[in-house]
């Protein structure tokens, strides 16, 4: 995949502390790749439906339907939008906060939820035009999303990637093909380090022990395969699972809610 750094046009205009506000659609794109950008605005990036992939940093997340991701300001970034339908078509929207408005906010990139309050509030929100001051009804709104995101639990949907160069190897081929099912013994042999450094050093880096990170490798190409089409049962075999029952139980525990289901959506 080929990332260049580019300056978004529509932010030329930058956000004031009058109009601190942009609401974008995102709409699903035609297959080119992410195109990695800083800007000084934190922006969040909501799925309604289809498929938001978003890569910040060294950590890539797969937001499903209902959830939100979260950019903080000045980190470097690319995203994607898939759906099943046309391109150009509607998968969620796109929200860009002056800085004044991130204090509050996680300084690394983040994954939550969508809760019934940040619904009702983004849907109120969305009524102002682009670049537009806010009267005080608004600020309030605003003040109200700022707080039930500071306030809202993260998901477990944000997978960081390594740093240290042999670590990275192995992260790499797990995330290119998360059915490879090496033990811990077996990826220590071959990266020429003990069973110690490999778990101590991955969980230090990556805040998950690598069975965990495995598992949220496979959860994060089963949502693609599952929204391109693929069967459930296909998915899971692919993903290097024995039984469909483990894996519908992963999506379960971690989604709250089936693959069929998922899929259907």
């Amino acid at each position: 995949m080929t990332l260049t750094a580019v300056t978004p046009a529509f932010l030329e205009r930058r956000l004031t502390n009058d109009a601190p506000l942009l609401i974008l659609p995102q709409t699903a794109q035609d297959g080119r790749g992410k195109h990695l950008h800083v800007h000084p605005e934190g922006q969040l990036y909501l799925a309604l439906q289809g498929l938001i992939v978003v890569e910040a940093g060294d950590v890539r997340t797969v937001l499903p339907p209902g959830h939100i991701g979260w950019i903080p300001p000045g980190l470097r970034h690319g995203a994607s939008a898939h759906s099943q339908h046309a391109t150009g078509s509607l998968v969620g929207l796109t929200i860009y906060l002056a800085p004044a408005l991130c204090q509050t906010l996680p300084a690394i990139s983040q994954a939550w939820r969508m809760t019934p309050l940040i619904d009702a509030v983004l849907d109120r929100l969305r009524e102002l035009p682009p670049h537009t001051s806010l009267d005080a009804r608004h600020v309030r709104l605003l003040d109200v999303l700022l707080d039930e995101l500071a306030h809202t639990p993260a998901e477990a949907l944000r997978l960081v990637m390594p740093r240290h160069p042999r670590l990275l190897q192995m992260a790499a081929a797990i995330a290119h093909d998360p059915a490879d099912g090496r033990s811990l013994d077996a990826w220590a042999d071959a990266l020429g380090l003990s069973r110690r450094s490999v778990t101590r050093h991955f969980r230090e880096e990556t805040g998950m022990s690598l069975i965990a990170w495995r598992q949220l490798a496979r959860l994060q190409r089963g949502m693609e395969l599952l929204h391109a089409g693929e069967a459930v049962t296909t998915v899971a075999l692919t993903l290097g699972y024995d039984s469909v029952s483990s894996f519908i139980a992963l999506f379960r525990r971690v989604l709250g809610t089936t693959p069929a289901r998922f899929a259907g959506r």
